[in-house]
C-alpha cells in the first residue's frame, strides 16, 4: 500500500467521511425545491418505523443515522439526502431480521420489470430463478451496499461486462453467511470486464480483461 493510501486509511478512520464540520466544504446550496413523492414516502416510512407500534419500535433514529454514516464515501457523496434514508432503512431492517436480503432484492426486481400486479417471474422446481443470462450477453452490476458477507467486490458494482459462461446455480452466500439455508439458489456467471473499464487510470494493453464471478441478483442487462 502506498503512503498516501495509508494516510487515507487513517484519516478516514479516525474522522467518518460524513463528519465535515469545520472542514472547508464550499458554498451551502440555498434554493428551495419541492419534494418529490417518493421523498415524502420515505419521510412517512422513517416516522412509522421508529415509531411504538403494539409497544414494538422496529427501527430508531441512531440506527439510520450509524447506517448512512456507514456508507461507502463514494456512496455517500453520490447520494441524496433520501436516498441515503432510504438505504440506511433497508440496511437497519435487514439487520434487525425484519427482511431479507433477497427478499428485499426480488420486490426491487419486480418493481423494475414486472407491475405490483404482475405474476412472478418463472420459477424453476423449488422456487429456484431461471438463468436469465447467456453467454456474450452484456450485463451492468448493481450498485447496492448490502452489510454482511457480499461476494460481489466493491469495485465492479455498476460497472458493465459480459457474460462469460453460466457456472451453475448455488445457495445464495448472503444469506448462508447468516445460518440460513441459502434459498432460492441463484445462477453464478462469471463475467468479463475491460480493466480499463474498471480502473480509470489503467495502463495496461486496451484487450486486457478482468473475469469475476458474479451472482444473478446482482446482474441487471446493460
Amino acid at each position: 500500500m502506498r503512503d498516501e493510501d495509508r494516510q487515507a486509511v487513517a484519516a478516514l478512520l479516525r474522522r467518518g467521511h460524513h463528519d465535515i464540520g469545520g472542514l472547508a466544504a464550499g458554498p451551502v446550496e440555498k434554493s428551495e425545491h419541492d419534494y418529490a413523492e417518493w421523498e415524502r414516502r420515505v419521510d412517512a416510512l422513517m416516522v412509522l418505523l421508529s415509531g411504538v407500534r403494539g409497544g414494538r419500535r422496529l427501527m430508531t433514529v441512531d440506527e439510520l443515522r450509524r447506517n448512512i454514516e456507514a456508507l461507502p464515501p463514494e456512496a455517500y457523496d453520490r447520494m441524496g439526502y433520501y436516498e441515503r434514508w432510504v438505504t440506511a432503512i433497508a440496511q437497519t431492517l435487514i439487520q434487525r431480521g425484519v427482511i431479507r436480503a433477497d427478499e428485499l432484492a426480488r420486490r426491487m426486481a419486480e418493481k423494475e420489470g414486472w407491475t405490483r400486479d404482475a405474476r412472478d417471474p418463472p420459477q424453476l422446481a423449488g422456487g429456484e430463478p431461471p438463468p436469465q443470462f447467456s453467454p456474450g450477453d452484456r450485463v451492468r452490476v448493481r450498485v447496492a451496499f448490502p452489510l454482511g458477507h457480499v461476494r460481489t467486490p466493491y469495485y465492479v458494482r455498476g460497472a458493465t461486462g459480459v457474460i462469460e459462461r453460466c457456472c451453475g446455480s448455488f445457495g445464495n452466500p448472503e444469506e448462508l453467511a447468516h445460518g440460513r439455508p441459502g434459498e432460492p439458489r441463484q445462477p453464478l456467471y462469471r463475467v468479463r470486464f475491460r480493466q480499463k473499464d474498471l480502473w480509470p487510470d489503467y495502463r495496461g494493453a486496451g484487450d486486457d480483461t478482468l473475469e469475476v464471478e458474479i451472482y444473478q441478483h446482482w446482474l441487471e442487462p446493460a
